[in-house]
């Protein structure tokens, strides 16, 4: 998952809610908004951006250094 994710997150007059996820590529930015989601009752429709179908960048914890002898 991507270090950065943003949510943008816009309450109409009438209460109809939107949320947007950026900086998160792949299928995991539904994880993101889940917990949101779920908190506010049922989800009318949903759109998939264009970095729904980016693939994901894997990361590990370790790092590679070479030196320059």
């Amino acid at each position: 998952m991507a270090d950065k994710q943003k949510m943008e997150i816009t309450i109409l007059p009438n209460g109809e809610v939107s949320i947007k996820v950026l900086c998160v590529p792949g299928p995991s930015c539904e994880q993101v908004s889940a917990a949101l989601e779920e908190s506010l009752g049922k989800v009318k429709a949903r759109e998939k951006t264009a970095e729904y179908y980016q693939e994901e960048l894997e990361t590990s914890g370790e790092i590679a250094q070479k030196s320059g002898t």
